[in-house]
């Protein structure tokens, strides 16, 4: 127990800093002059702004933080866990059925723990900014939709992980990897007909010339596209942002509305060729088999930890793990205990995924520019994109080494000069 709390602690303790290291490094450049060049790209005026607006969700992320540390702290410490073991034990029900009302339950104080937090950005920060339009009803129904979306996937996905620990031994994990990979493989391919259109409205692109441009674009590219749609993303928030998702028949473009106000036809059609660069270059494919491999290798170290009685002897129910084993409420016990201890470890996987994800953003830019003939198209777009959104632009080197996805837009704009100038 003193190895997770401590492992708890020293995650909480880096990614302070970091939030907090970013911030300062923004003020500061934010308010140094910029090279002549910078200056007359982009717009100075908001620079206040976007510092305002990464400061006040630098304290909202620390107060989420420091909540989600102590709700841990108080699960692991105050003897609940085994407390509700022994509960979901004693309920006439099978196993399975008793390790679901254990999750039910920690999910239950999770989502409660986070709900004031994800409030505050929606009618606290988000608002203030101007970003959020989201009106009471709306996010009372997004909770519901959430929720029920919840039972629905989470319940036999689950429920079958339980019952294969209970009835496979210790090699649960095989036919488990299986299974989450299909589950996994179908999420993907009904989100964007079934689970999508729950919380926005998807209709066809209203702008025939753009549509026609798009199918003419995805057809250069030699890109499988079914449809091309807008979504009423104004109804939540003024943030902006396009996405492909789904395959086979179900692969599709969804463009925000708010999107389709702030750009140009030629910047849409440069982010969408930066998207379809991903499909080009197999990135799409090699995450995918990257995040299978990565599924398999997860659950096989579950099943090792389960099967240890000291995971157990932790949490101070080692009793009820020798009388029933590693299955029904105990398995699932461990199964949380193993997901809390999970997310400060994948912090130290973080730089190596981000690093690779980066590298792929400027394949992805690179292909832009060879599929789109319009040079300034793309830099125009994202730096547009950047400013309305209140984007980081100065953010941390070593911020951007744990949670860039994407590298920063400076260096990314640099990049796609430079290809251009070496046409």
């Amino acid at each position: 127990m003193a190895v997770i709390v401590l492992l708890l602690l020293l995650d909480f303790a880096l990614t302070t800093a970091l939030s907090w290291l970013n911030l300062a490094y923004l003020k500061r450049r934010a308010a140094s002059p910029l090279p002549p060049e910078w200056a007359a790209l982009l717009d100075t005026s908001r620079f206040p702004q976007m510092v305002a607006y990464r400061e006040a969700n630098t304290w909202l992320s620390q107060g989420a933080r420091l909540t989600d540390l102590a709700v841990a702290l108080a699960i692991l410490l105050s003897g609940l866990l085994p407390a509700l073991a022994r509960w979901a034990a004693a309920l006439p029900a099978a196993r399975v059925v008793q390790g679901l009302a254990v999750l039910a339950v920690l999910g239950g104080i999770s989502y409660l723990a986070g709900l004031p937090w994800g409030l505050l950005s929606d009618f606290g920060v988000e608002r203030k900014f101007g970003f959020s339009t989201i009106t009471f009803r709306t996010w009372l129904m997004d909770q519901v939709k959430s929720l029920f979306l919840a039972v629905v996937l989470g319940v036999p996905l689950a429920g079958v992980l339980l019952l294969l620990i209970e009835r496979m031994g210790a090699t649960w994990w095989l036919p488990a990897w299986g299974f989450v990979t299909l589950f996994q493989l179908l999420v993907a391919y009904i989100a964007p007909v079934v689970i999508l259109p729950l919380f926005n409205k998807f209709e066809p692109l209203k702008d025939e010339a753009l549509r026609d441009d798009i199918f003419a674009l995805a057809r250069k590219a030699g890109f499988p596209l079914g449809g091309v749609f807008q979504i009423n993303a104004s109804l939540r928030s003024t943030h902006s942002n396009a996405y492909f998702t789904g395959f086979g028949k179900s692969r599709r473009i969804a463009l925000f509305d708010t999107l389709l106000e702030q750009l140009s036809h030629q910047q849409i059609l440069a982010v969408l060729a930066h998207e379809i660069g991903h499909w080009k270059k197999r990135h799409v494919l090699k995450g995918m088999i990257g995040g299978i491999l990565l599924s398999g290798l997860g659950l096989a170290v579950v099943a090792w930890v389960l099967d240890h009685p000291w995971l157990y002897r932790a949490v101070g129910m080692e009793d009820l793990y020798r009388a029933v084993g590693p299955v029904g409420p105990v398995a699932a016990v461990g199964l949380f205990v193993f997901g809390v201890v999970a997310s400060p470890l994948g912090l130290l996987l973080a730089p190596v995924a981000n690093w690779i994800s980066r590298r792929r953003e400027y394949q992805a830019d690179a292909y832009s520019l060879e599929l789109y003939e319009h040079p300034t198209a793309l830099e125009e777009g994202l730096i547009r994109l950047t400013e309305k959104n209140l984007s980081n632009l100065f953010p941390h080197p070593l911020a951007v080494v744990f949670y860039y996805s994407h590298p920063p837009l400076l260096q990314r704009v640099e990049a796609i000069r430079r290809r251009v100038a070496q046409r």
